[in-house]
């Protein structure tokens, strides 16, 4: 019993004189960490860089687009953002899907997004959706040439 209490004692001194060793950074990551300046007010500055930045007006731009696919384009640029940026606030977040969004929508050729919507309502209601789950990761239709 005498050895188990004295190994027990050994061992917990080793953790502590590991955890007095311990160090969260590499010096090389110390060296390469950007310098805070503690009298500088980082929320003001940001504040005062973009007090006159005035969002884009996105009025109109999405009205050819039907809603199911607004909102499925919307879910779309929700799941990128979260799964990329997932240490972004949520207002962040927000921000981001909006701009994602729209942008998408910018660079979507008008002309093939309706051209596919016509054909899609030619076929049969199966076949349409056949066709939407079988398109459902091809963009194609968004981007320009």
């Amino acid at each position: 019993m005498l050895l188990y209490i004295i190994m027990e004692i050994v061992e917990n001194t080793k953790e502590v004189e590991n955890k007095e060793n311990y160090q969260p950074f590499s010096q090389e990551e110390l060296q390469d960490a950007e310098v805070v300046d503690q009298s500088i007010d980082y929320r003001k500055k940001l504040n005062d860089d973009y007090k006159d930045y005035v969002e884009p007006d996105y009025t109109g731009i999405d009205d050819y687009i039907e809603d199911c696919d607004k909102v499925a384009l919307i879910r779309e640029c929700n799941f990128i953002i979260e799964k990329n940026y997932p240490q972004y606030p949520s207002i962040m977040s927000e921000i981001l899907v909006k701009k994602m969004y729209y942008d998408t929508i910018l660079n979507m050729n008008k002309e093939d997004y309706l051209e596919e919507k016509r054909e899609l309502k030619k076929l049969p209601i199966i076949e349409r959706e056949l066709e939407k789950i079988n398109n459902k990761t091809n963009l194609d239709y968004a981007l320009k040439d």
